[in-house]
C-alpha cells in the first residue's frame, strides 16, 4: 500500500533556498528607510520662497544676496510655472544664469509648481553636464538632505553607480528614480512608505522629472514615461558663431517658435523663459528682449553698469595706467594703487547692478586683487575694450548702424571736434544755453554756445547725483531731494566762469529745465531761481495754442504759456523736431572751406582722454526710422535703442533755448543775402610797409576763431 502524497517527506531544495536567501539579501540591500524631516517649519517657509530655498540650502553657491537680475530670473521661471507666458532676460555675462536656471527649475519640482521643467542649452554635453552639477549640490548639502530626506538619502544611496536607482525601494516598493544624461527623475513616495514621517507631513517627491538637452537635440518629442515638459528655461543657447550668421539666428528663431512651443502637452501650452547675454544687435538674445519686436516675451535687459562715474577723467586715467603697464609690472599694480589712493573721487556716483561681482583673492602684496564691483567693470574695459563690455556685460551692444534716415552713430557725434577747450567759446558767440533733464537718480545737464545761423558747440556737460533717493521711494516723494540738487547745481553752474578768445567772461542767458515727470521740483525751483531758469515740457505731436493771449510764440517749434497757478512761463517744445533738429546738426561737417566752424553744425569741445564716449552714445540713444506703412505711405517715428538718452534731451532742450533767444537755423535764401551783404561790406586788403615788413589788415576776429579751432587761448 502506496502512502499518500501528504504523508512523504518534503525534500530539502538547496538551488531554491539560496536563490531565496540572494533574493532576500538583495531586497534588503536596495530597501531604503527614510527618516522624518529635521526642520519642517523650515523647509515648508523655503517650499513657498525659491530665494529662501537656494540661500539656505545651497549656500555655498548663493552665499551673496540676490541682485535685482538674478531676482527677476529666478521670479520669471516661477511665474511661468504659476501662469504660463514667455519671459525673455538679458543678464550679464558669468553671473551665474545657468546654475540658477537648473536650481530655479528644481525649486519649481519641490513646490509641485511643474512636473516635468526641461533646460535647454546650446549641446547635449554642456546640458547633461550641468544636469549633474544640479545633482552633486544635493548630496554636497548635508543640510538639504536632513530637511528634504525622501529625496537626499535615496540620492545618498545610490553611490557611484547611477544605475542602482532604479532597483531602490522604500516599504517593499519601487520608488522609481531615476539619473540619466537627459533626465532627473526624483524617488516617487507616498505618504503611506514613510511610518517614521509624524502625521501632517507629506513628501514633496512624487517623481517629477527634470530634463536637459541641448537646442538642436530632439524636442519633438521629447518626453520621459509618458509624461511631457510643463516649463522651458532656455539657456544662452547663441554662442558667437551663431550670433553672426543670419542662417542659424534664423534656425534657432525657428526651434524657439516651433519646436519649443510644441514640446508640451495637447492640453497645456509649455511656459518659457529665455536667458540670454546678448552678442550683437541682430542676434536672438537682442531680439527677443526687444518688446517691440517681440512684446509678447516682456523681455528685459540688464546693465552691469547701471550708471558710470561723476569723473570719468580718474576713470579714462585709471585705464590708461592700467593698459600702459609694463614687464615689470604684469599685474598693473601701479593702476591698482592709483584706484586705491583715489578710490571715494573715482566711484562717486557709479551705479552697479552687482556690488559683490568682483575678485575677492589677495596679491602678493597682500592687498586685494579688485577693490569693487566698479573697479571690476572697468578692468575688463581695459583688457577687453568698451566694445566687448558694453556687449556681453550691459547688454548693449554697439550700433553698427545709426538711424535709417539719417545714418548718424555715436563715432560721428565723438568725432565732431570743435578743437575748443571745455568752457572756451568761439569768439562769435551770441548765446549761452543750457538745460537739465531730470531723473529719479541723477540730473544730466549741458551748456552749449550758438552763434548766427544755429552753429554750436558743446562747452561743458555732466550730471548730478540725487542724494538720498532710493528704490522704494515713488516719483513724488523724491521730489524734495531733486528739488536740493537743482538748486546745488545752480550755484555750481552760476560760479563756473564760460571764457571767449578774447578773454571775456560770460554767463549763461537761457536754462530750460525738464518738468516732464517731477514737476512740482521744477516749477518750485524756477520760480524761486527767476532770472534765466524756465521749466519746458516736451510735446509728441506737437500743438502750439496760438489763441491763447497769455502765450508767447517764440519760434515754430516752441511757445511759452503763462501758468498762472505756478507763477512760471512754461516752454512748451516739439520733441519730435528737436531731436532731429539736434542729429541734423552733428550731421553737419563742424568746418567750413574756410576752416572756420561752420554754421548749422554742432560740435563738441576737445576731449583727449574720454573721447565723450558716454555723451555720444546719448545722442543715438533714440534713432528715427522710417517705413512705409501700406494705406498710409511713408511714415517716420522715433525708436529707443536704449535707455541711456538723458544728455540727448538736454541737448535738444538747450537747442530750442537758443531759438527762444533769436538764434536760427539760415534758409538758402538767407544765406545767400547774407554771404553777399558780408562781400559788399568786407574792407579791403591794404598793404603797409613798417620797418621794412609787410603787415595785413584783414576781417577782425577771423584769425581769433581760427586759433579757436585749434584750441589756443
Amino acid at each position: 500500500m502506496k502512502a499518500s502524497p501528504q504523508s512523504q517527506p518534503t525534500r530539502f531544495d538547496e538551488k531554491s533556498y539560496d536563490r531565496d536567501r540572494k533574493a532576500k539579501q538583495r531586497a534588503t540591500g536596495r530597501e531604503i528607510v527614510i527618516p522624518a524631516p529635521k526642520n519642517v517649519a523650515l523647509r515648508n517657509a523655503c517650499l513657498l520662497d525659491p530665494e529662501l530655498l537656494l540661500t539656505t540650502y545651497f549656500h555655498q553657491t548663493y552665499f551673496e544676496p540676490f541682485t535685482e537680475d538674478r531676482s527677476d530670473i529666478l521670479k520669471s521661471i516661477w511665474r511661468a510655472a504659476l501662469y504660463g507666458g514667455d519671459q525673455a532676460i538679458a543678464a550679464s555675462r558669468g553671473e551665474g544664469k545657468t546654475t540658477l536656471a537648473m536650481d530655479g527649475a528644481f525649486c519649481l519640482m519641490l513646490s509641485g509648481l511643474s512636473s516635468f521643467p526641461v533646460i535647454i542649452g546650446k549641446n547635449q554635453d554642456s546640458s547633461s553636464d550641468e544636469l549633474r552639477a544640479l545633482r552633486e549640490r544635493i548630496l554636497a548639502s548635508e543640510r538639504f538632505i536632513d530637511d528634504f530626506p525622501e529625496i537626499g538619502v535615496p540620492l545618498q544611496a545610490v553611490g557611484p553607480q547611477s544605475a542602482n536607482a532604479r532597483l531602490q525601494t522604500v516599504g517593499g516598493k519601487f520608488i522609481g528614480m531615476y539619473l540619466g544624461v537627459k533626465h532627473f527623475a526624483l524617488p516617487n513616495i507616498s505618504i503611506e512608505q514613510l511610518p517614521l514621517w509624524p502625521k501632517g507631513i507629506k513628501p514633496v517627491s512624487c517623481g517629477q522629472v527634470m530634463g536637459a538637452v541641448g537646442i538642436e537635440g530632439r524636442l519633438r518629442g521629447f518626453k520621459f514615461r509618458s509624461h511631457r515638459p510643463t516649463v522651458a528655461v532656455i539657456d544662452d543657447v547663441e554662442d558667437k558663431d551663431s550670433a553672426r550668421s543670419d542662417e542659424q539666428i534664423a534656425k534657432i528663431e525657428n526651434i524657439i517658435e516651433e519646436d519649443i512651443a510644441g514640446m508640451g502637452s495637447s492640453a497645456e501650452r509649455i511656459a518659457r523663459v529665455y536667458l540670454c547675454t546678448t552678442l550683437n544687435r541682430k542676434c536672438n538674445a537682442y531680439k527677443y528682449t526687444d518688446r517691440k519686436l517681440k512684446p509678447s516675451w516682456n523681455g528685459r535687459r540688464y546693465r552691469k553698469m547701471i550708471h558710470p562715474p561723476a569723473r570719468m577723467d580718474l576713470v579714462e586715467e585709471y585705464i590708461e595706467l592700467r593698459k600702459s603697464r609694463g614687464d615689470n609690472d604684469p599685474d598693473a599694480r601701479k593702476a591698482f594703487a592709483f584706484w586705491r589712493d583715489n578710490r571715494i573721487e573715482i566711484e562717486r556716483g557709479a551705479l552697479v547692478s552687482n556690488i559683490y561681482s568682483h575678485s575677492k583673492k589677495v596679491h602678493s602684496d597682500g592687498e586685494p586683487i579688485e577693490l569693487s564691483a566698479v573697479q571690476s567693470y572697468y578692468n575688463r574695459v581695459a583688457d577687453w575694450g568698451q566694445d566687448a563690455v558694453s556687449t556681453e556685460i550691459d547688454n548693449d551692444p554697439p550700433e553698427t548702424v545709426g538711424p535709417q534716415s539719417q545714418g548718424l552713430t555715436s563715432e560721428i557725434v565723438a568725432s565732431r571736434d570743435s578743437g575748443l577747450s571745455r568752457r572756451q567759446l568761439p569768439a562769435n558767440t551770441m548765446a549761452l544755453t543750457a538745460a537739465i533733464d531730470l531723473g529719479k537718480y541723477f540730473c544730466h545737464w549741458v551748456v552749449l554756445a550758438w552763434w548766427n545761423g544755429a552753429g554750436g558747440v558743446v562747452v561743458d556737460y555732466g550730471f548730478e547725483s540725487v542724494m538720498g533717493t532710493d528704490k522704494v521711494m515713488d516719483n513724488l516723494a523724491s521730489e524734495p531731494l531733486i528739488y536740493q540738487t537743482l538748486l546745488n547745481w545752480r550755484d555750481k553752474i552760476n560760479g563756473t566762469l564760460y571764457t571767449d578768445a578774447t578773454g571775456v567772461n560770460r554767463k549763461i542767458d537761457k536754462v530750460f529745465v525738464d518738468s516732464g515727470t517731477f514737476t512740482n521740483a521744477a516749477y518750485e525751483f524756477c520760480r524761486q531761481s527767476r532770472g534765466v531758469f524756465y521749466p519746458t515740457k516736451g510735446m509728441s505731436p506737437f500743438h502750439q495754442k496760438i489763441t491763447d493771449t497769455a502765450t508767447i510764440r517764440a519760434g515754430s517749434n516752441i511757445y511759452a504759456s503763462k501758468q498762472s497757478a505756478e507763477d512760471v512761463w512754461l516752454y512748451h517744445l516739439d520733441t519730435d523736431y528737436w531731436k532731429q533738429f539736434i542729429h541734423e546738426r552733428f550731421l553737419t561737417a563742424t568746418f567750413d572751406e574756410n576752416n572756420m566752424l561752420r554754421r548749422g553744425s554742432l560740435s563738441l569741445y576737445h576731449s583727449e582722454k574720454s573721447g565723450h564716449r558716454l555723451y555720444s552714445r546719448h545722442v543715438v540713444a533714440e534713432q528715427l526710422l522710417t517705413e512705409f506703412i501700406q494705406g498710409k505711405g511713408i511714415k517716420t517715428h522715433w525708436d529707443k535703442v536704449h535707455e541711456d538718452n538723458h544728455w540727448l534731451d538736454a541737448t535738444y532742450m538747450a537747442a530750442a533755448a537758443s531759438e527762444s533767444m533769436g538764434i536760427k537755423l539760415f534758409s538758402a535764401s538767407e544765406i545767400t543775402i547774407e554771404a553777399k551783404q558780408r562781400q559788399a561790406a568786407k574792407p579791403k586788403v591794404t598793404q603797409q610797409k613798417q620797418h621794412g615788413q609787410q603787415r595785413f589788415k584783414t576781417r577782425p576776429g577771423g584769425w581769433m576763431q581760427s586759433l579757436n579751432r585749434r584750441g589756443k587761448q
